[in-house]
């Protein structure tokens, strides 16, 4: 997988160019895939604890795209680079 350019997501979408958001929406969904399968094979070391933890992070991740695409979308109006 390339580091540079336009980069399909999930679903078929286009990600945007900008490395940051680029790097956010793969992080995200490598975290969501995780979660997932931790939640679907519940190992016996998985606490609630753990569970509430990586709610969190995953939500500040899914935040931090959201402010990242916001910003290149304000950048992009502004015609800035």
């Amino acid at each position: 997988m390339s580091e540079s350019g336009s980069k399909e997501g999930s679903g078929g979408r286009r990600e945007d160019s900008d490395p940051l958001q680029t790097r956010l929406a793969y992080g995200l969904e490598v975290f969501q895939e995780l979660f997932t399968l931790l939640e679907e094979y519940a190992p016996v070391w998985y606490t609630e604890e753990h569970q509430r933890r990586t709610m969190r992070a995953l939500k500040a991740l899914e935040e931090s795209r959201q402010l990242a695409r916001s910003r290149a979308a304000r950048s992009h109006r502004a015609g800035g680079p």
